[in-house]
């Protein structure tokens, strides 16, 4: 009788370890999905440009291209630091970048 109690003890604790990591697993895929869909965030002054690339998912060199910055894929300045040291607006950074990002699309449109 004592063994048929711990086969029942170490099922119980074989369906909680299943049914954790399950659960994790469900965590995971819903921070994925949010992630994706947050692609369409708009351009704030405090993203870089290769988190925007990222986030909407075309290349970074054009959008370096179209702020007039020499495209480096370790450069992480936001771009209200790229706005102020080029002395323009970041309202105007922001609609060029943008505008990139409608033309990458453009081009590609099987992008999201």
């Amino acid at each position: 009788m004592k063994r048929n109690n711990e086969h029942r003890i170490w099922l119980a604790v074989g369906l909680i370890v299943a049914l954790a990591i399950a659960g994790l697993m469900t965590a995971h895929t819903v921070r994925h999905f949010e992630r994706v869909h947050r692609a369409a965030e708009a351009i704030r002054p405090w993203m870089s440009v290769p988190y925007i690339a990222r986030s909407h998912h075309v290349h970074a060199r054009p959008l370096f291209d179209a702020i007039g910055v020499e495209p480096d894929r370790f450069d992480r300045r936001p771009i209200g630091r790229i706005a102020r040291q080029q002395h323009r607006p970041v309202e105007e950074l922001m609609r060029e970048l943008n505008e990139a990002i409608a033309r990458e699309r453009g081009r590609n449109p099987a992008s999201p």
